[in-house]
Protein backbone atom coordinates (compact mmCIF):
# COMPACT_ATOMS: atom_id res chain seq x y z
CA UNK A 1 0.00 0.00 0.00
CA UNK A 2 1.32 3.44 -0.91
CA UNK A 3 2.50 5.65 1.93
CA UNK A 4 1.21 9.24 1.78
CA UNK A 5 3.94 11.61 2.99
CA UNK A 6 1.97 14.40 4.63
CA UNK A 7 3.75 17.54 5.75
CA UNK A 8 1.70 18.41 8.84
CA UNK A 9 3.52 16.08 11.22
CA UNK A 10 6.91 17.30 9.96
CA UNK A 11 5.91 20.94 10.46
CA UNK A 12 4.60 20.22 13.95
CA UNK A 13 7.90 18.61 14.94
CA UNK A 14 9.89 21.59 13.64
CA UNK A 15 7.55 24.09 15.30
CA UNK A 16 7.90 22.37 18.66
CA UNK A 17 11.69 22.63 18.40
CA UNK A 18 11.48 26.26 17.32
CA UNK A 19 9.15 27.20 20.17
CA UNK A 20 11.71 25.89 22.66
CA UNK A 21 14.49 27.96 21.08
CA UNK A 22 12.24 31.05 21.11
CA UNK A 23 11.80 30.57 24.86
CA UNK A 24 15.56 30.21 25.30
CA UNK A 25 16.11 33.44 23.34
CA UNK A 26 13.51 35.29 25.41
CA UNK A 27 15.31 34.20 28.56
CA UNK A 28 18.33 36.23 27.42
CA UNK A 29 16.15 39.23 26.45
CA UNK A 30 16.03 38.52 22.73
CA UNK A 31 12.65 38.50 20.99
CA UNK A 32 13.21 36.94 17.54
CA UNK A 33 11.71 39.06 14.78
CA UNK A 34 11.17 38.72 11.03
CA UNK A 35 10.71 41.48 8.45
CA UNK A 36 8.78 40.53 5.30
CA UNK A 37 9.31 42.64 2.19
CA UNK A 38 6.74 42.30 -0.59
CA UNK A 39 6.91 44.19 -3.90
CA UNK A 40 3.70 44.22 -5.91
CA UNK A 41 0.40 42.38 -5.51
CA UNK A 42 1.10 38.89 -6.82
CA UNK A 43 -1.66 36.68 -5.41
CA UNK A 44 0.64 33.76 -4.58
CA UNK A 45 3.02 36.09 -2.74
CA UNK A 46 0.16 37.55 -0.71
CA UNK A 47 -1.06 34.08 0.20
CA UNK A 48 2.43 32.93 1.20
CA UNK A 49 2.99 36.09 3.22
CA UNK A 50 -0.20 35.41 5.19
CA UNK A 51 0.88 31.82 5.81
CA UNK A 52 4.34 32.95 6.94
CA UNK A 53 2.90 35.53 9.36
CA UNK A 54 0.60 32.91 10.87
CA UNK A 55 3.46 30.43 11.22
CA UNK A 56 5.73 32.98 12.93
CA UNK A 57 3.07 34.04 15.42
CA UNK A 58 2.37 30.39 16.19
CA UNK A 59 5.90 29.89 17.54
CA UNK A 60 6.29 33.32 19.15
CA UNK A 61 8.24 35.21 16.47
CA UNK A 62 7.40 38.87 15.87
CA UNK A 63 6.65 39.92 12.28
CA UNK A 64 6.62 43.26 10.48
CA UNK A 65 5.51 43.59 6.85
CA UNK A 66 6.75 46.20 4.40
CA UNK A 67 4.87 46.46 1.11
CA UNK A 68 5.93 48.33 -2.03
CA UNK A 69 4.04 49.02 -5.23
CA UNK A 70 5.35 47.13 -8.24
CA UNK A 71 6.54 50.39 -9.80
CA UNK A 72 8.33 51.67 -6.68
CA UNK A 73 11.69 53.41 -7.02
CA UNK A 74 14.36 50.71 -6.94
CA UNK A 75 16.65 52.64 -4.60
CA UNK A 76 13.83 53.07 -2.09
CA UNK A 77 13.47 49.29 -1.84
CA UNK A 78 17.21 48.76 -1.48
CA UNK A 79 17.46 51.47 1.18
CA UNK A 80 14.79 49.72 3.25
CA UNK A 81 16.74 46.46 3.03
CA UNK A 82 19.84 48.39 4.17
CA UNK A 83 17.88 49.69 7.16
CA UNK A 84 16.67 46.21 8.06
CA UNK A 85 20.24 44.93 7.82
CA UNK A 86 21.31 47.48 10.44
CA UNK A 87 18.32 47.02 12.76
CA UNK A 88 19.49 44.89 15.72
CA UNK A 89 15.88 44.06 16.58
CA UNK A 90 15.32 42.35 13.20
CA UNK A 91 16.85 38.88 12.91
CA UNK A 92 15.47 37.68 9.59
CA UNK A 93 14.59 39.26 6.25
CA UNK A 94 12.24 37.53 3.82
CA UNK A 95 11.74 39.02 0.34
CA UNK A 96 8.63 37.59 -1.28
CA UNK A 97 8.88 36.05 -4.73
CA UNK A 98 8.17 36.20 -7.60
CA UNK A 99 9.47 39.73 -8.01
CA UNK A 100 7.84 42.14 -10.49
CA UNK A 101 9.37 42.54 -13.92
CA UNK A 102 12.30 44.93 -13.79
CA UNK A 103 13.28 44.03 -10.22
CA UNK A 104 16.50 42.01 -10.20
CA UNK A 105 16.50 39.02 -7.88
CA UNK A 106 20.31 39.10 -7.86
CA UNK A 107 20.46 42.77 -6.83
CA UNK A 108 18.00 42.15 -3.99
CA UNK A 109 19.81 38.99 -2.84
CA UNK A 110 23.22 40.64 -2.82
CA UNK A 111 21.87 43.50 -0.68
CA UNK A 112 20.58 41.29 2.17
CA UNK A 113 22.85 40.61 5.14
CA UNK A 114 23.63 36.87 4.75
CA UNK A 115 23.17 36.37 8.50
CA UNK A 116 19.55 37.58 8.16
CA UNK A 117 18.90 35.82 4.85
CA UNK A 118 16.42 33.24 6.15
CA UNK A 119 15.40 32.05 2.66
CA UNK A 120 18.94 31.39 1.46
CA UNK A 121 18.97 33.87 -1.42
CA UNK A 122 22.40 35.41 -0.98
CA UNK A 123 25.53 34.23 -2.81
CA UNK A 124 27.16 33.70 0.60
CA UNK A 125 24.54 31.22 1.78
CA UNK A 126 24.36 29.47 -1.57
CA UNK A 127 28.14 29.13 -1.44
CA UNK A 128 27.93 27.62 2.06
CA UNK A 129 25.35 25.17 0.73
CA UNK A 130 27.79 24.03 -1.96
CA UNK A 131 30.49 23.65 0.71
CA UNK A 132 28.05 21.78 2.99
CA UNK A 133 28.85 24.40 5.63
CA UNK A 134 26.12 23.97 8.25
CA UNK A 135 26.41 27.58 9.45
CA UNK A 136 24.54 28.68 6.33
CA UNK A 137 20.84 29.45 5.92
CA UNK A 138 19.27 27.32 3.19
CA UNK A 139 16.47 28.08 0.72
CA UNK A 140 13.30 27.12 2.58
CA UNK A 141 11.60 24.84 0.04
CA UNK A 142 14.65 22.64 -0.64
CA UNK A 143 15.24 22.35 3.08
CA UNK A 144 11.56 21.46 3.58
CA UNK A 145 12.03 18.56 1.15
CA UNK A 146 15.06 17.39 3.11
CA UNK A 147 13.17 17.64 6.41
CA UNK A 148 10.34 15.54 4.96
CA UNK A 149 12.72 12.86 3.67
CA UNK A 150 14.45 12.75 7.04
CA UNK A 151 11.20 12.56 9.02
CA UNK A 152 9.97 9.59 7.02
CA UNK A 153 13.36 7.84 7.19
CA UNK A 154 13.88 7.79 3.44
CA UNK A 155 17.46 6.70 2.76
CA UNK A 156 19.38 9.06 0.49
CA UNK A 157 22.91 7.65 0.66
CA UNK A 158 23.51 5.89 -2.63
CA UNK A 159 19.94 6.49 -3.88
CA UNK A 160 19.31 7.51 -7.48
CA UNK A 161 17.34 10.77 -7.35
CA UNK A 162 15.91 12.71 -10.27
CA UNK A 163 15.12 16.37 -9.57
CA UNK A 164 12.95 18.03 -12.20
CA UNK A 165 13.43 21.78 -12.03
CA UNK A 166 16.59 23.88 -12.21
CA UNK A 167 15.63 27.20 -10.62
CA UNK A 168 18.09 28.90 -8.22
CA UNK A 169 15.31 28.91 -5.62
CA UNK A 170 14.42 25.20 -5.58
CA UNK A 171 15.89 22.84 -8.19
CA UNK A 172 19.58 23.75 -8.06
CA UNK A 173 19.94 24.12 -4.27
CA UNK A 174 17.85 20.99 -3.70
CA UNK A 175 20.12 19.00 -6.02
CA UNK A 176 23.12 20.21 -4.03
CA UNK A 177 21.55 19.29 -0.67
CA UNK A 178 20.85 15.81 -2.02
CA UNK A 179 24.44 15.49 -3.24
CA UNK A 180 25.62 16.56 0.21
CA UNK A 181 23.53 13.67 1.58
CA UNK A 182 25.47 11.33 -0.77
CA UNK A 183 22.62 10.68 -3.20
CA UNK A 184 23.33 10.33 -6.93
CA UNK A 185 21.42 13.18 -8.56
CA UNK A 186 20.14 13.84 -12.07
CA UNK A 187 19.02 17.47 -12.34
CA UNK A 188 16.52 17.79 -15.19
CA UNK A 189 13.95 20.39 -16.27
CA UNK A 190 10.94 20.81 -18.54
CA UNK A 191 13.20 21.08 -21.61
CA UNK A 192 15.15 17.88 -20.90
CA UNK A 193 15.21 15.56 -23.89
CA UNK A 194 13.54 12.24 -23.04
CA UNK A 195 12.78 13.14 -19.42
CA UNK A 196 11.40 9.66 -18.83
CA UNK A 197 14.82 8.14 -19.45
CA UNK A 198 16.02 9.82 -16.25
CA UNK A 199 12.90 9.53 -14.10
CA UNK A 200 12.31 5.84 -14.78
CA UNK A 201 15.74 5.00 -13.39
CA UNK A 202 15.26 6.98 -10.21
CA UNK A 203 14.48 5.59 -6.77
CA UNK A 204 13.18 9.04 -5.85
CA UNK A 205 11.57 11.52 -8.26
CA UNK A 206 11.23 15.12 -7.06
CA UNK A 207 9.39 17.55 -9.32
CA UNK A 208 9.52 21.32 -8.78
CA UNK A 209 8.48 23.05 -12.00
CA UNK A 210 4.94 24.38 -11.55
CA UNK A 211 3.89 22.52 -14.70
CA UNK A 212 0.60 20.92 -13.73
CA UNK A 213 0.48 17.12 -14.23
CA UNK A 214 3.93 17.01 -15.83
CA UNK A 215 4.74 13.71 -14.11
CA UNK A 216 2.58 10.79 -15.27
CA UNK A 217 2.71 7.06 -14.39
CA UNK A 218 4.97 6.52 -17.40
CA UNK A 219 7.63 8.68 -15.72
CA UNK A 220 8.23 6.48 -12.69
CA UNK A 221 9.21 2.90 -12.01
CA UNK A 222 7.20 0.65 -9.72
CA UNK A 223 7.96 1.35 -6.07
CA UNK A 224 9.51 4.78 -6.60
CA UNK A 225 9.15 7.57 -4.06
CA UNK A 226 7.53 10.67 -5.57
CA UNK A 227 7.92 14.14 -4.02
CA UNK A 228 5.76 16.86 -5.56
CA UNK A 229 7.01 20.40 -4.96
CA UNK A 230 4.95 21.94 -7.77
CA UNK A 231 2.15 24.43 -7.31
CA UNK A 232 -0.39 25.56 -9.87
CA UNK A 233 -4.03 26.59 -10.09
CA UNK A 234 -6.53 25.32 -12.63
CA UNK A 235 -10.31 25.81 -12.54
CA UNK A 236 -10.04 27.21 -9.02
CA UNK A 237 -8.22 24.17 -7.64
CA UNK A 238 -4.61 23.65 -6.55
CA UNK A 239 -2.53 21.02 -8.33
CA UNK A 240 1.06 19.89 -8.25
CA UNK A 241 3.42 18.65 -10.95
CA UNK A 242 2.35 15.05 -10.44
CA UNK A 243 -0.77 13.36 -11.84
CA UNK A 244 -1.50 12.20 -8.30
CA UNK A 245 -4.46 9.85 -8.77
CA UNK A 246 -2.72 7.91 -11.54
CA UNK A 247 0.82 7.93 -10.12
CA UNK A 248 -0.17 7.00 -6.55
CA UNK A 249 -0.95 3.30 -7.25
CA UNK A 250 2.48 2.84 -8.79
CA UNK A 251 4.51 4.60 -6.10
CA UNK A 252 5.79 3.29 -2.77
CA UNK A 253 5.33 6.74 -1.24
CA UNK A 254 4.05 10.08 -2.51
CA UNK A 255 3.38 13.61 -1.25
CA UNK A 256 -0.03 15.24 -1.71
CA UNK A 257 -0.64 18.76 -3.07
CA UNK A 258 -1.75 20.59 -1.05
CA UNK A 259 -0.69 19.13 2.28
CA UNK A 260 2.82 17.99 1.45
CA UNK A 261 6.08 19.93 1.12
CA UNK A 262 4.37 23.33 1.11
CA UNK A 263 3.08 22.72 4.62
CA UNK A 264 6.66 22.49 5.89
CA UNK A 265 8.22 25.58 4.27
CA UNK A 266 6.93 28.16 6.74
CA UNK A 267 8.05 25.96 9.65
CA UNK A 268 11.52 25.90 8.10
CA UNK A 269 11.48 29.69 7.77
CA UNK A 270 10.58 30.04 11.45
CA UNK A 271 13.40 27.72 12.46
CA UNK A 272 15.86 29.72 10.39
CA UNK A 273 14.72 32.98 12.00
CA UNK A 274 15.68 31.63 15.43
CA UNK A 275 18.93 30.22 14.01
CA UNK A 276 19.75 33.68 12.69
CA UNK A 277 18.77 35.25 16.02
CA UNK A 278 21.18 33.01 17.93
CA UNK A 279 24.01 33.89 15.56
CA UNK A 280 23.38 37.62 15.77
CA UNK A 281 22.95 37.64 19.56
CA UNK A 282 26.18 35.69 20.01
CA UNK A 283 28.06 38.13 17.77
CA UNK A 284 26.69 41.13 19.67
CA UNK A 285 27.82 39.66 22.99
CA UNK A 286 31.31 39.04 21.64
CA UNK A 287 31.76 42.57 20.34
Amino acid sequence: MVKVLKGKAVAEKLNKQTQQVVEDLKSIQCLPALAIVRIGEDSSSIAYESAAIKAMHQVGIEVSSLTFAADSVYEDILSVIDRLNEDKNIHGILVMQPLPEGISRNDIAERINPEKDIDGLTPTNLGKLVENNLSGLWPSTPRAVMELLDYYDIELKGADVCVIGSSPVVGKPLSMLLLNAEATVSNCHVHTKDLKMYTRQADIVISATGAIHLVTPDHIKDGAIVIDVGYGEMDGKIYGDVQYDKVEPKAAAITPVPGGVGTITTAVLAEQVVQAAWTLVTEQKNQ
